[in-house]
Parts: structure tokens; sequence; C-alpha cells
């Protein structure tokens, strides 16, 4: 949009269980009974009772997995207050904090101490910050019990307040998670007449396979190693792989734990949400709906579920797309290439399923790519995920490892959705080579970046001439080594490099590129010097492009070795470690001489 025009005001959908619930709010009875503190912690979140706390309370319990459950008991009475009723309505006086859009601006929030009933969205809050003032930003505490079918109404009802307290005619919309899902079926129920831009960001627009698991799996377990990534990343935190499976015993002890605690305390209450049975996969859904639900007493909860799987889910792509030619700028977030942290090697984000969250078709991460070698804008590097069939294939943006709802931790990820609400920099994955349709996540976690530099993310062509490494991290990282799989390249370091925080370095490389487009990986091996410092291992999909095929505009990343780096400013390669090395054309082996400047 042009400078001089005022950006319509953001609203927050945050994810599952983010907003804080109350009971009796405003009354001298009032008690906040979600999110509760256990051991003096707060909890801000489900996510928070799994990743933060129990870790604490293992300690505190001496190792004790009958401690902890027993523990989390204590909460029952509490937690007891958020019991629905066989009909899907609450059983008590329950309400989220603030309520109305003139008491849950972001700037009236701040003002009256109020931040920390937005805790869990914290962080997306901040970021927006940077773009627009905080009267400008609204969060909607909505109560997440209840199903969307009661979510539109009130999302509905709240656009309406907004409007009228910010004096405009439209509302953006960013949308995390459950709040995703909220926005597709407001979108699928109430039409987007109200509404001028959106993102959906890591959407569980046709539920989470994790809920499924939950409910028919009664050896309920959780694979320890995605669930302690998720753990580190969620607290944003760095710690590394291999330092954690140091403590594997222990590990396994926490997975235990976290899948007992949801047995014996969380779904007696959940399976009475009707949040939670929107959050079913519409494949399982008939089949767990006549095993836990009564067709007399449920019937509520079975009517208003049954317009999400069979009126909103099937035709959600259809929705989506008919809103954009009404004129809504509607984009789509998601992470990829991680297990569900139940285990499943579904490809997901940790928590929900990437062709859940996008329409795209996404291979289990236990499946070989197609012998096939496809590759175009649509396609990922490593050939698992085909967007083409997405709800919206020009519109959603897919990061490669990046956890659920971490976008606001990762500089790349929060660029975009900012761009895409307040400018018009971005209409589509074509707009701008720093932001393709596929790319690898940027969150600190992650250690390094590398891409080639002349190509998009994941792509290395004749032009490029250097291999770039930025480090994410904020800690100095010593890079040991970059090797290739599935390709004749090299990578010569002459010794370990290091990084500081925010640095990019141009590496020199040569290799012979393909007759056909081929897939390969480069592993970076470095070392982050935190307090223990451990060498890692990342692996990077890459597809080569033959040197005599015509590369896409969106494919090129123009400017070659100049670039932004993480802290927005230009960076001047000429100061970087190593100057370029000439690409070894197929049958061509002589390459220029490598140049070190100290």
């Amino acid at each position: 949009m042009p400078s001089n025009e005022t950006p319509s005001p953001v609203i927050i959908l945050p994810g599952y269980s983010g907003p804080q619930l109350f009971l009796d709010a405003g009354l001298a009875t009032e008690q906040q009974i979600w999110a509760p503190r256990v051991n003096g912690v707060a909890l801000r979140s489900v996510a928070d009772v799994l990743l933060t706390t129990l870790p604490r309370l293992l300690a505190d319990a001496g190792g004790s997995a009958d401690a902890v459950v027993e523990k989390f008991g204590e909460l029952v009475p509490v937690l007891e207050k958020l019991g629905m009723n066989e009909d899907g309505s609450s059983r008590y006086n329950v309400s989220a904090l603030p309520r109305h859009a003139w008491n849950s601006r972001w700037d009236v929030m701040l003002a009256r101490g109020q931040a920390r009933l937005n805790i869990a969205q914290r962080p997306t809050t901040n970021t927006l910050l940077d773009y627009v003032p905080a009267n400008r930003i609204y969060f909607f505490a909505s109560d997440w019990r209840l199903g969307q079918v009661d979510g539109t109404r009130a999302l509905h009802e709240y656009i309406q307040e907004v409007k009228a307290d910010a004096g405009c005619e439209k509302v953006s919309l960013l949308a995390v998670s459950y709040g995703g899902q909220l926005a597709a079926a407001y979108f699928a129920f109430c039409g987007g007449a109200e509404i001028d831009r959106a993102v959906l960001h890591a959407p569980a627009i046709r539920g989470s396979a994790l809920t499924a698991d939950m409910l028919e799996k009664r050896d309920l377990t959780f694979d320890h190693v995605p669930l302690l990534d998720l753990a580190a990343v969620f607290m944003q935190r760095e710690l590394s792989l291999s330092q954690r499976l140091k403590r594997a015993r222990r590990a396994e002890l926490f997975s235990e734990i976290a899948a007992r605690v949801i047995r014996t305390h969380a779904l007696p209450p959940l399976s009475r949400f009707g949040s939670f049975w929107d959050i079913v996969p519409p494949g399982d859904y008939e089949r767990l709906k006549a095993l836990y639900l009564d067709p007399v007493k449920n019937a509520e909860i079975i009517r208003k579920s049954d317009l999400v799987h069979r009126e909103m889910m099937p035709c959600i792509g259809e929705t989506l797309r008919r809103m954009q030619q009404e004129g809504v700028k509607l984009a789509v977030i998601a992470g990829t290439g991680l297990p569900l942290v139940g285990g499943s090697p579904v490809d997901s984000d940790s928590i929900v399923d990437t062709a859940s969250a996008t329409g795209a078709f996404a291979l289990p991460l236990n499946a070989e790519p197609p012998a096939a070698r496809r590759h175009g804008p649509h396609v990922s590097p490593d050939g698992r995920v085909d967007a083409a069939g997405a709800y919206l294939p020009d519109h959603t943006w897919f990061f490669r490892g990046q956890y659920h709802g971490q976008a606001a931790w990762d500089r790349c990820a929060r660029q975009l959705y900012c761009k895409w609400l307040f400018t018009d920099d971005i209409q589509d994955i074509y707009s701008d080579p720093a932001f393709p349709q596929f790319r690898d996540s940027c969150n600190p976690s992650d250690g390094l970046e590398l891409r080639f530099s002349h190509s998009v993310s994941g792509i290395l062509t004749a032009g490029d001439t250097s291999l770039l490494l930025t480090n994410l991290s904020r800690y100095d990282i010593g890079l040991v080594s970059v090797k290739a799989e599935g390709l004749a390249l090299h990578v010569p370091i002459g010794g370990r490099l290091t990084l500081r925080p925010g640095e990019t370095a141009r590496l020199p490389f040569e290799a012979a590129l393909p007759a056909g487009a081929r897939r390969f990986s480069l592993t970076a091996s470095f070392v982050r010097r935190t307090a223990v410092p451990a060498r890692e291992h990342r692996a990077y999909p890459f597809t080569a492009l033959p040197a005599d095929e015509e590369i896409p505009q969106a494919l090129r990343y123009p400017g070659g070795d100049q670039r932004e780096t993480p802290s927005g400013h230009r960076h001047n390669f000429a100061r970087d470690a190593f100057v370029r090395l000439r690409i070894a054309l197929p049958g061509e082996r002589k390459s220029e001489e490598m140049a070190h400047h100290p």
C-alpha cells in the first residue's frame, strides 16, 4: 500500500489455549482458571504445560514420573472449572479477557498492565510494532474451548467493535494455528467483505493428526527427540540436539510423563470441547465421533462440528480463492519437514500437518521422493512438497524446519508477514527472491542459513559464484566443514572459519553441474559456542539445474553478492573471508585460483 495510507488495524487471532480464561470475570469472586500456576510458575498455554513446566517438575521430583503426574493431579480442582456440559456449553461462568475491542487494543492493555493476558502471542505483537503503532493492534481473546461455529459468530461481533473503535471500513487478520482455522471458518461462514488483508500462519485448517492420536492410541507415547526440539524452540533457547541426546534416558521419561498427563488429566475435559473436535482430521472425524460422542447427549457438539467438517473443510481451497477474487489479500505461511511430536512421520511443523495447513501434497518423512526430477516454483528443493494443489498455490510459503508457531522468532518469516500486511512489496511467491515459496527456517536455533549467491534458497545454477553462510545464532559459530551428497561439489574452507552473530561469509566452491535437474544436499558441520560448545550437523536440500537450462526469473536472486543480513543492513562481501571460485561446468575441472583475504 502507498506509504501515505494508514494500514488497516490488525487483529491477532491467537493459537489454541493462548487467551487467558477467568471465572466470574468482573465480580468479587473473579478467579483466573487458565492459565493456572504450578509450583509458583505461571502456565501460558497447553504447550507450556508440556514444554516448560514438565521439565521443572521432573527436576523437583527427583526424576519420579509418578510424582510429576500426581503433582498435575493437584490442578484438577482448578481445571475442573474449564469443564463443559454434554452439549458443549460451559458449566461455569467463564470468559476470556480482555473483552471487547476497546479493552483489547494493545496500547490500552499496556497502559493497564495487562500484557500478561497476551503472553503467548507477545513476540508476534512486538514484531507488528515495527510497522504500526500499538493503537492499531487488537488481541482477540476468545474462549478457545468453543468450536469455530461459535468462534466465527464472536469474531464477527468483535470485528464490528474494532471497526467502530478504529474508525475504519476493513480490518486485517494475523491468525496463528487454531486462530488460522478460525480465520478459515470465518471466510467460509461469514465471507471476507470486512477483511482487507490476512496472514494464516501455521493454520490448523483441516485439523491435526495429533488429536486423532490422543483419542485413538491407548498407549500414546511421544517421540522425545522432536518433543525436546520443540521445547527448546518454544522457549526460544538454542540447545544442540547432541547435548539433548546425552540425556536420552531422562528425555524418554519426559515423553512418558507428557503422555500420561494428557491421558489422565487433559483428555477427559478436552473431549467435550467443541474446539477439540474441530481439529480432529476429516479422515478420522466420523469414526472417532462415533466412539466418543453420544448422538443424543452430545448432539449440539456434533451439529456444530459437523458444519466445520462438512461445510468448511471440504471446500476451503475454493473459499480462500474466492476471498482473493473478492479483494482480500490473503497468504498462508507454514512450517514443514518435521515429524509430529507423537512420532508420526507425517510431514508437519511438529504440531500441524503440512497438508492440513496448506492443502499441498507432502510426502511422509519416511518415504523417498519420486524418481522424476521435477523442479519449479511449486516443488520444494528436496522434492517432498508439491504446492501446485495447495489452497493458494501462488500465495503459500513453506519454511523447512520451522517449528509450530515460531514465525516471530524467524527474521525472514516475520518480515514476510509484516510486508504482506503493511506494504505492497509482495504480491505472490514470485514478487521477491528473498521470499521464495520454499526456503529453510531462519530461527536462531537453526544455527546457519545456506544459499548460493545468485539463486533463491535451495537452488544451484550455473550463474552462482559462491556459497553464502549466515550465522542465525546469538552465539559465535565456528564452521568446520560443508560436504555435498548427491552432487560433485567441493567447498574448500582451509581451516575453521568463525562467524559472529548476524555475519555472512561467502565461500568459493567448485561443482560439476548435472545434465538434468538433480537433487542433492549440503551438510554443514559447525560448533555453536555456547557455555558447553558441541559440534552440530545440519543438512540443507538443494536442486541443481543444468548449465544449458534457462533459469526462470522466480529462481534467480538479482544483485548476487549483495543482500540483506538479519540486521536489515546491506552487507559488503569485499570484507568476507573468501573471494569466489568459478563453477566448473560439465567436463571442465579447471577453476580460478582462490584468494584468501585475512
